[in-house]
């Protein structure tokens, strides 16, 4: 694959994150879109995340695993049961990547059973961690 098509795949993928801390979405949005030259959505707010997804077709989630009034493994959950109905041309749900902190350790064992959750990582975030999961769950070389 010469350059022109590798940057033609990437073009194609699109990423929705969304933490409560602004910092470390600001992070990730800055990250992705600069190492890998990715477009990415980015909300605080899950409700919004939640609202963005079904308006437009994403190849990865990034969502914070404690956010307010909807934490992120329910607005997981969620999509789960609503994205493939929206998005039904796209040949897949999207895999996700859970942020956390240190404490929530003992929830993660859970998350990581799922097999479309590709990576649990935890504040403060290492960006090669991050762009290194991001890139292999969205099968980037």
């Amino acid at each position: 694959m010469n350059s022109n098509q590798s940057n033609q795949s990437k073009s194609s993928h699109r990423i929705l994150a969304s933490h409560p801390d602004t910092g470390t979405l600001r992070l990730v949005r800055d990250s992705i879109t600069n190492l890998l030259d990715i477009e990415i959505d980015t909300s605080p707010s899950p409700e919004y995340a939640f609202e963005l997804s079904i308006k437009r077709p994403y190849s990865l989630f990034i969502f914070g695993i404690n956010m307010p009034n909807l934490k992120g493994p329910l607005l997981y959950d969620m999509l789960c049961l609503v994205y493939s109905k929206v998005h039904d041309k796209e040949p897949q749900f999207p895999p996700v990547i859970f942020i956390g902190d240190e404490s929530d350790n003992n929830k993660t064992e859970e998350l990581k059973k799922d097999a479309r959750v590709k990576s649990v990582l935890y504040r403060p975030l290492s960006i090669e961690r991050l762009i290194s999961v991001a890139k292999e769950a969205m099968h980037l070389q």
